[in-house]
């Protein structure tokens, strides 16, 4: 992935387990969240974490958003 120190922390909402698990599918970085779709990522999340990860569309998505906020 980006290769740069995991910086996804710093968004509202990422604390550091979501950070890890994010970093465990390949997002590594608030620039990398930013270019995911949040249907296919919402589906990689559960795929791999179920619904323990107490995730939904709706959040990935705000994630998303905010990142791209960051990303500018």
């Amino acid at each position: 992935m980006g290769g740069m120190k995991n910086d996804l922390g710093k968004l509202k909402g990422i604390g550091p387990k979501r950070t890890a698990m994010l970093d465990k599918i390949g997002v590594d970085s608030v620039k990398e969240l930013a270019h995911r779709n949040a249907d296919s990522l919402t589906e990689t999340i559960r795929k791999r974490h179920g619904a323990a990860a107490g995730v939904n569309q709706k959040t990935v998505q705000g994630w998303i958003t905010l990142a791209k906020r960051a990303d500018r």
